[in-house]
């Protein structure tokens, strides 16, 4: 037969009759074949890539999962922050409210006459002598021009201009202010207006003092009826000082009221004068 003649057939049976034996003899020693190391040799490197491109595309696929997690746990407590900010917000507005109506319920029980309208500051302008104050109520509210600003602690100022729903204050700093005045200690009447040299230091002054005037530090200065509500705190003698002229003197006033902190005030819209 030609097949039997051939020399590649007798060495594809020399080969297989080889493998045969080895693997024999794996089996009765245990022991790793040529054949089996020759094909570790070969498989177990791939085995290792084919591994390390999953683990890869594992971590892969993870961080990205994870990614979304941490995306929607993000978003969350986002909107759990806004939430909350929210409630902060309306408790201080409660609480400022609150505040607001004691402090006009303690107003209303030493000057049963006034008619308060509450409001909210909106913004602080200028400062100084130009320092100004505009609030959330205005025309359509009953505000007028010339109406006195006011809280528990003392006078803010004089609504100087009205809109529908705002009105801007001139606060008793202004150099527009000028108010009829006593001092409480004395009775003293005297002049109380905004000065140029002191509003930068956030004072006022009470102005024409004899020079030996009996004007001490600490002194309260309060206002005396005319155009605004009697007895109202202007605020407190800082110094006592000559003018420059040296004909009278001046007191420099500190404010019963800290502009820069109001966030209510109460405008007086009517009270009983005083004849």
């Amino acid at each position: 037969m030609k097949l039997t003649r051939s020399k590649l057939f007798w060495f594809a049976v020399l080969l297989v009759a080889v493998s045969l034996a080895l693997i024999l003899s794996s089996a009765v020693t245990g022991k790793p074949t040529f054949v089996r190391n020759l094909t570790g040799a070969v498989v177990t490197p791939l085995q290792n890539g084919v591994a390390s491109v999953t683990d890869r595309l594992t971590d892969l696929f993870g961080y990205f999962y994870r990614y979304d997690a941490l995306e929607r746990e993000n978003e969350e407590l986002k909107e759990q922050l806004r939430a909350y900010q929210k409630l902060e917000i309306a408790y201080d507005a409660a609480i400022n409210q609150n505040t607001a109506l004691r402090e006009a319920a303690g107003i209303k029980a030493r000057r049963a006459d006034f008619e308060l309208e509450l409001c909210s500051v909106v913004s602080v302008t200028g400062n100084g002598f130009q320092s100004s104050l505009t609030l959330s109520r205005g025309s359509l509210s009953g505000i007028e021009a010339g109406d006195c600003v006011i809280t528990g602690d003392g006078m803010v100022g004089f609504v100087d201009q009205v809109g529908l729903n705002h009105c801007v204050v001139k606060t008793v700093i202004h150099m527009d202010f000028n108010a009829s005045a006593t001092v409480s200690r004395t009775r003293e009447a005297v002049v109380a207006c905004g000065s140029f040299e002191l509003a930068s230091d956030g004072l006022l002054k009470v102005a024409y003092l004899e020079n030996d005037a009996d004007v001490k530090r600490g002194d309260v200065i309060l206002t005396n009826g005319g155009a605004y509500p009697p007895d109202l705190i202007l605020g407190r003698v800082e110094d006592f000082r000559q003018e420059s002229h040296g004909i009278s003197s001046y007191a420099a006033i500190r404010p019963a009221v800290d502009f820069t902190r109001l966030s209510t005030v109460f405008v007086v819209k009517d009270f009983n004068v005083e004849n």
